[in-house]
């Protein structure tokens, strides 16, 4: 690690030295061309420049030191308290999601403290203007930490779809106990009830399957929700959960792309580091285009590498008989990110945005483009405001246009039990993606080149076939 970060600010000083200060914004914008040399400029600049690297047009709409709640009375806050369901300090924000309302309705934007141990009183909730959490639908979801499988256990990550439904995925577990089936439901938004419940069959998981990150794959014509599939990456189980929504079944499917990389497993932010082997964990869907597939882009969380799938390949009840994607079904892209990236996600214009960890850093890249560091661009960067984006949302306000929401948090800080809560430790920000990406030349793709361009020279177009797979000295019987 001390080798690569000395080769890394050797290379940053010898660019940088050759610059006098004054043309620093001139090369800013030669880098907006996406030249290979000038996204190391940019990196350069972020890693090692003192001053520079706080370009952050991302707003801040929420921010906390700690986690507070609201509570049906003060009888129902002694006794979270008394029971330790509610420890000061304990609960960690994940993930963000947003549902604009029509008329004088406020909008909602919601959160999920998943229940990695004890003291989180609730793990999906709704912020208020003060900033506190209320429990969603209702407090009584929640207020059963893993006795009542008809609640809500532990929500990692939820996701809105079209047809005005979240999706959540709860995963069933406190910490390593798994004590109830995982789940997915989904809500309907005007009246805040349950219109799905899918409980996931215990041939669907194994003992360290920890579901965490659905996507929603509406499939049919606008208006028409019900050929719907979801898709949740299961980040210890190293595997892919699909959810068949119209018909009530799911099926499993591994792949080796979908492991974490050993040598990708140490993660430093702002000087702290801490261990952390997940596998897949970042996923992101392209847009949906009348009579075409749909490709499925996703990462492990120790890796530095983005993989693509068709979902035609996923969506092959084939799986139900045999978890294993043939080897050449999933693909990965030859280049790689700087570092480790946790959530992503992508807009209709097949813009993909996602967090790095160094610099701590919002980026876009536009999949009509080959995936490689010279396509990505800087969407904001801010060593103390942007510490690992574990949500990423690309929303639909009311006048129809896109806006990019992330959660961000000094997620080292917890792994390394220095949380301090007299500073600022989690925050959610929120743009619109025309103000974004009003010079930014991801909006500017190659002429005649559709989205999922690049994903078309690397993914064959075939569906999924079965077949025997051999590893290691087997393979040679």
């Amino acid at each position: 690690m001390f080798a690569t970060e000395y080769r890394e600010n050797r290379v940053c000083g010898v660019l940088l030295s050759q610059y006098d200060p004054v043309l620093l914004d001139q090369f800013k914008l030669e880098m907006s061309y996406g030249i290979e040399r000038f996204f190391l400029l940019t990196y350069c600049l972020a890693c090692c420049w003192p001053g520079l690297g706080a370009k952050n047009d991302l707003r801040v709409v929420r921010q906390w030191s700690e986690m507070e709640f609201n509570y049906p009375d003060e009888t129902y806050r002694q006794y979270a308290a008394q029971r330790r369901y509610y420890v000061r300090g304990n609960s960690v924000p994940i993930d963000v999601d947003v549902h604009h309302r029509q008329g004088t309705q406020k909008s909602r934007i919601f959160v999920t403290l998943p229940r990695f141990d004890e003291g989180r009183p609730v793990t999906l909730g709704t912020v208020d203007d003060q900033g506190r959490i209320t429990g969603y639908p209702d407090y009584s979801w929640h207020d059963n930490q893993g006795q009542n499988c008809e609640g809500l256990t532990s929500v990692f990550r939820v996701a809105i779809d079209q047809c005005n439904r979240l999706w959540v995925m709860d995963a069933g577990k406190i910490g390593d106990t798994q004590y109830c089936p995982p789940q997915l439901l989904a809500f309907d938004l005007d009246t805040d009830r349950v219109v799905y419940r899918h409980i996931v069959n215990a041939s669907n998981y194994i003992a360290t399957s920890l579901f965490i990150t659905p996507v929603v794959d509406v499939r049919g014509a606008p208006g028409d929700c019900t050929d719907t599939f979801v898709y949740v990456a299961d980040v210890s189980g190293f595997g892919l959960l699909v959810v068949d929504v119209a018909n009530d079944r799911s099926w499993r499917v591994t792949h080796r792309l979908m492991f974490p990389y050993p040598s990708q497993g140490t993660f430093t932010i702002e000087g702290e580091s801490f261990d952390l082997m997940d596998g897949i964990l970042g996923m992101a869907l392209s847009p949906y285009r009348p009579g075409r597939d749909r490709y499925l882009y996703f990462h492990a969380l120790a890796s530095v590498t983005e993989n693509v799938v068709r979902t035609k390949v996923l969506r092959n009840e084939s799986f139900l008989h045999d978890p294993n994607a043939e080897p050449q079904s999933i693909n990965v892209f030859p280049d790689e990110r700087p570092n480790q990236s946790a959530a992503e996600a992508m807009d209709r214009n097949g813009i993909m945005y996602f967090g790095l960890m160094e610099p701590p850093s919002i980026w876009c890249w536009n999949s009509a483009t080959e995936f490689s560091p010279r396509n990505f661009h800087q969407v904001a960067v801010n060593r103390e405001t942007l510490q690992f984006a574990s949500g990423v949302k690309v929303i639909n306000n009311l006048k129809g246009e896109q806006e990019l929401w992330v959660l961000t948090s000094s997620f080292q800080r917890v792994m390394t039990g220095s949380i301090n809560t007299d500073t600022v430790n989690f925050r959610i920000h929120a743009e619109k993606i025309p103000k974004l990406l009003a010079n930014s030349p991801c909006a500017n793709p190659p002429k005649g080149r559709n989205p999922g361009y690049h994903a078309n020279l690397i993914t064959p177009n075939t569906g999924y076939q079965h077949g025997t797979l051999r590893y290691g000295a087997v393979s040679s019987l």
